[in-house]
């Protein structure tokens, strides 16, 4: 991710701090709180260095679509690569079990085949050594992230 790229709440974040909708845990709400569309990433990073997976939170706010990354200026930042997404979907269904498959993601070139193959893989990495149940969704939802 580009650390020079400005945080902006979106709709769903806006929501969250209004009314708590979603239940972030209070680690994420605080970090949602300092995505103003005033602080960069990098800024954000520096401010945040002892907060443990600090960096980890801000993608996944990202992904989930709490926060948005703008160029300054206010124009939108490209989406996340396939692989980010991949790498955020791991975090969000495999929590401490994540970092295993994301070391197998990491350096996937960002090809389809690739990818889709680096999604077989890890499926069944996941369904020999974590969860079957876990394995089917991140096939499924690896697949429909690629689609």
């Amino acid at each position: 991710m580009d650390t020079s790229l400005i945080l902006v709440k979106t709709d769903k974040g806006v929501e969250e701090i209004r009314s708590r909708s979603f239940g972030l845990p209070q680690a994420l709400r605080a970090l949602l709180i300092m995505a103003d569309g005033s602080i960069s990433m990098s800024n954000l990073l520096q401010r945040t260095a002892q907060l443990p997976l600090a960096q980890e939170n801000i993608e996944w706010l990202v992904s989930e679509g709490f926060v948005e990354s703008v160029r300054p200026g206010g124009r939108p930042a490209s989406r996340p690569s396939p692989r980010d997404a991949l790498i955020a979907l791991s975090r969000e269904l495999l929590g401490a079990e994540a970092p295993k498959v994301i070391e197998r993601l990491k350096d996937v070139p960002e090809s389809p085949a690739e990818l889709q193959a680096a999604i077989e893989r890890c499926h069944k990495f996941i369904k020999l050594t974590i969860d079957e149940k876990k394995a089917a969704q991140f096939l499924q939802a690896g697949r429909a992230l690629l689609s």
